[in-house]
């Protein structure tokens, strides 16, 4: 296994970061780390890329877990785990965090947050201000780490974020106007 000696770029990111005071809410410690001496990272957020990025369905009769990214910018496109993209046939999530080379096109591994819903709302998918709840993330996370164990790349069980939504949802006593009963 390689140490910290072996990874000089590693070690010098390192000794570039820096510790702030930590940050409790009851037993939870935040501790933030701040690097105010190297520069701005070299890639974009969607909402940054604008018309520059393209996010679709993978064809016109679209596929569930997959969706189809187009980067025209200079720059790579980071896209996080969890992050929602809304619009196209129905909103989903993405499966894994991203980082789409500049001028690429990528599919990305997606689950469906809109159980009911497989109709164009426009063809393209847009940033969302939304990200998964923290305790689905976490058990979405665990089959995408099942599946590629398995070898079958970053898929999540989709029944079982549906069933995590709806069951958040209910205890929310909120109602989704697309979400099957």
């Amino acid at each position: 296994m390689p140490t910290l000696h072996d990874v000089p770029e590693v070690a010098q990111l390192l000794a570039a970061v820096l510790t702030a005071e930590p940050v409790t809410h009851g037993a939870l410690a935040v501790i933030p780390l701040l690097a105010p001496n190297l520069d701005d990272p070299d890639w974009l957020t969607l909402e940054e890329a604008g018309d520059h990025v393209r996010v679709t369905e993978v064809s016109e009769a679209g596929t569930v877990p997959f969706l189809k990214v187009v980067n025209e910018a200079d720059q790579p496109l980071l896209l996080l785990d969890g992050e929602e993209l809304v619009g196209a046939k129905q909103n989903r999530i993405l499966n894994t965090t991203v980082l789409v080379a500049a001028h690429a096109e990528v599919i990305i591994p997606v689950s469906c947050v809109e159980q009911g819903r497989w109709g164009y709302r426009g063809r393209q998918f847009r940033p969302s201000d939304a990200s998964l709840f923290a305790s689905i993330r976490a058990r979405k996370a665990a089959r995408v780490s099942q599946s590629l164990r398995a070898g079958r790349g970053h898929v999540a069980d989709q029944g079982e974020v549906w069933a995590q939504l709806s069951m958040r949802a209910s205890e929310l006593d909120v109602n989704s106007p697309t979400a099957s009963p």
